[in-house]
């Protein structure tokens, strides 16, 4: 039970993020006061929050990347699902089960992949921290000692934040990544086992069929009927002939005589 809900949770499937803080230290517990290891350790500090930046960079350009390819491949798909239900249509009732699990599959995983990836895009949930310009408003008359401690101790805060900020992020990144890949295996599944089915097993010969062979045989009949009342016309024709033959033959005998 344990390992399914393992298996669900790589899904971003029944799974809660929490913002857990990476470093468990107080604040107040930096209590340094000299003032060239105060500009070392503001220089430090600010070096992890661009490392972060960074990061944070890199995992939203992928998180759009993947929704990009994710919803050029679901297109592709639906494009095809017309030719593809056309030539199902022929199979066998297991093989058209096994179809519709693995298109159902292959569907919800892309379905996955965008939802979980989406989820780094609601800017509500996520809520950096960052340096606030009314503190130089407010500590003008402070020492540059006390500000420089003060500007650290805010970089403590907002570095811890950020780092759990962004770690939410790129789990999400890592279950829609994993959503993907299962996506693109029941796809693949699904192409092979079209070809396969293409290739090897035998589709019913084409026929045609007579819907109404009673009206094809009427057609005859009456192609019948022309044909005798032609032949009736024909003779009636040669009768005439030979009658008038007869009657000029028999005019020419008389006036002969």
């Amino acid at each position: 039970m344990t390992k399914l809900k393992l298996l669900f949770q790589s899904f971003g499937l029944f799974k809660k993020l929490e913002f857990q803080k990476p470093y468990n230290y107080n604040i107040n517990d930096y209590t340094n006061s000299r003032e060239k290891k105060l500009e070392l350790h503001k220089a430090y500090l600010k070096e992890i929050e661009n490392e972060e930046n960074n990061r944070l960079n890199v995992i939203e350009n992928k998180t759009s990347q993947l929704i990009a390819q994710t919803g050029l491949i679901f297109s592709l798909l639906s494009l095809f699902i017309p030719f593809i239900i056309d030539k199902v249509l022929d199979f066998s009732l297991i093989l058209k089960i096994l179809f519709i699990i693995v298109l159902a599959l292959a569907y919800l995983f892309y379905i996955l992949t965008i939802n979980n990836a989406l989820k780094n895009f609601n800017v509500k949930k996520f809520n950096y921290g960052k340096n606030s310009p009314n503190s130089v408003l407010s500590q003008q008359e402070i020492s540059i000692k006390k500000f420089l401690k003060m500007e650290i101790k805010d970089s403590l805060l907002t570095i811890n934040d950020n780092i759990a900020i962004n770690n939410v992020k790129a789990t999400n990144l890592i279950t829609a990544y994993n959503s993907f890949r299962f996506g693109n295996i029941f796809t693949s599944i699904l192409v092979v086992f079209l070809c396969a089915s293409l290739l090897f097993i035998n589709s019913k010969p084409e026929e045609i069929k007579i819907e109404n062979p009673i009206e094809i045989k009427e057609f005859k009949e009456y192609i019948k009927a022309l044909k005798e009342q032609n032949l009736i016309l024909r003779e009636r024709i040669e009768n005439q002939k030979n009658d008038t033959i007869q009657k000029s033959n028999t005019g020419n005998n008389v006036y002969k005589k």
